[in-house]
């Protein structure tokens, strides 16, 4: 699906969940709001389900193009399984290109690996179906934990660039 067909159907199931499952909130002078509850937004490609971002609320800023997300969590599938997921306490969502970003207590679980990745702000770029961040990151895995500053990785973990990293190895039981 192009960007811009994209695009176009965000804005029309942004709109649709407005109608059916949204109350009016208080409109600023520069632009009205939408809050959605139980917002749900899926991407898929060629019918097949890529991710899901669900939030407990979602406010419409039409005239930003974004929503403001209050608890969004995000799970990414392969081959109709769910292969990690990543909650937050609040984030954003771009209409227009299905960028998400997470901020606070952002917690990514990558269940193939059982590895986790933790800091405090982090965006999902969906055109480049990575995961992005400048904050400090801590990535837990079985055989040992990476510390650093500012990251680029899949949603499952199983590509991951840690820039300025420190590695604190799990010692073996002997």
């Amino acid at each position: 699906m192009s960007s811009a067909a994209r695009a176009g159907a965000v804005l029309v199931l942004l709109g649709s969940l407005g109608a059916g499952a949204c109350r009016q909130a208080r409109p600023t002078a520069s632009e009205p709001l939408q809050t959605m509850e139980d917002f749900v937004l899926d991407q898929t490609v060629g019918g097949v389900q890529v991710w899901e971002l669900a939030a407990r609320s979602a406010v419409l800023h039409e005239e930003a193009g974004h929503a403001v997300l209050d608890q969004p969590r995000m799970r990414f599938f392969r081959g109709g399984r769910v292969v990690s997921r990543v909650s937050s306490v609040t984030g954003k969502v771009m209409v227009a290109t299905h960028d998400v970003f997470l901020s606070t207590s952002v917690v990514l679980e990558a269940l193939e690996d059982r590895s986790v990745l933790e800091t405090d702000a982090m965006t999902y770029s969906a055109k480049r179906d990575r995961f992005l961040t400048d904050a400090e990151v801590l990535v837990k895995r079985p055989e040992g934990r990476l510390r650093g500053r500012g990251l680029e990785a899949r949603p499952d973990l199983s590509e991951i660039r840690i820039f300025n990293q420190r590695a604190e190895v799990k010692e073996g039981k002997s």
